[in-house]
């Protein structure tokens, strides 16, 4: 089982116990219950430092034919325990934990290193290490077996759980290491200072790579995908603006540095396709105004807009979405 986060407003962050499961060799994952906003509200407290879960609510678990232990549920709910309780029972918890540790053995981490991805093995070894390399990110399979028997959807949950932790300043850093953006360029500089490397360049690279992993099947194996970026790419494309110094010259290079690249087909459309009409509403343009426009010229627009719906400036992120959909659908149609 595993706790799944789901945005359910700007800014509204709902809950769902999932599990992931084993059908036709893919794994997938199901939903077990809505636990809503909070989930502290299925903690039941009985006097002094002790707690338990909701007994109707593990009743209708079992009558699923849920088999899970119940320290398992008790662990998963326990960051919603009140901050006092947490604090007064986690010397004792982590003692347990210690306790229980026992290394891999030589068959999981051989598990571990050919049925992970590798995009998985980089983003679990920054967030565990502080940085990575190609060189020391096959030296760590250990690190991997919590990956192994887990839906596409549990070990994206299971990431961005653990980048939550990842202070702004290392955006930049992390995203040049997960999406190995070190291999195109030749500068000794590179891993370690990526943001002295010619932003123009570095920019493109970053959004082939969103387009390229958007794309890949192999990867995206049972997760349920729509015509809508996944999530993890979203928050991706949202922490590299986060990355970006804040002058407007920043944005315009990225913009420059994709005005001849159109996004990977269908991986950034909505559901709901965007018509050309529509498009031109989002962008605020008419038929005439596009006609004199050049490539350059709309993706200097779009960025500019995808700027005011960035969610830390109040902005949409479902909106930044159609606005990107939109670009898509009149960027072909210009001259470069």
């Amino acid at each position: 089982m595993y706790l799944a986060r789901k945005k359910t407003g700007f800014r509204h962050v709902g809950y769902i116990l999932r599990e992931s499961y084993q059908s036709g060799g893919v794994f997938l994952s199901r939903d077990l219950a809505d636990l809503g906003r909070d989930p502290g509200r299925l903690i039941v407290y009985s006097g002094g430092s002790s707690f338990h879960i909701d007994e109707e609510f593990v009743r209708r678990l079992r009558e699923q034919g849920v088999t899970a232990p119940y320290s398992e549920l008790e662990a998963l709910l326990f960051p919603f325990v009140d901050p006092y309780i947490q604090q007064r029972l986690e010397p004792f918890r982590n003692r347990g934990q210690y306790r229980a540790w026992r290394p891999a053995s030589e068959t999981l981490r051989t598990r571990a290193m050919r049925e992970t991805q590798p995009m998985d093995r980089r983003r679990l070894h920054y967030l565990r290490m502080g940085r990575t390399s190609p060189e020391t990110v096959d030296k760590t399979a250990a690190f991997y077996t919590v990956l192994l028997d887990k839906s596409r959807d549990e070990i994206e949950q299971l990431i961005h759980d653990r980048e939550q932790a990842l202070p702004p300043r290392e955006y930049h850093s992390y995203l040049f290491a997960i999406f190995n953006l070190q291999r195109f360029f030749k500068e000794s500089y590179a891993r370690s200072i990526p943001q002295a490397l010619d932003r123009d360049r570095l920019d493109s690279l970053f959004i082939e790579e969103i387009c390229r992993v958007a794309g890949d099947g192999e990867f995206w194996r049972g997760y349920p995908r729509t015509d809508r970026l996944p999530d993890c790419l979203i928050r991706y494309l949202i922490m590299y603006f986060d990355a970006a110094p804040d002058e407007p010259l920043a944005w315009m290079r990225f913009a420059r540095s994709s005005r001849t690249r159109r996004f990977h087909s269908g991986g950034l459309a909505t559901a709901d396709k965007i018509s050309r009409t529509q498009a031109f509403a989002l962008f605020g343009l008419s038929g005439e105004q596009l006609a004199g426009m050049r490539k350059k010229d709309l993706t200097r627009l779009y960025r500019q807009k995808a700027h005011e719906l960035h969610p830390d400036k109040g902005g949409d992120s479902e909106q930044f979405i159609r606005l990107t959909a939109a670009y898509e659908e009149l960027l072909p149609s210009l001259r470069s």
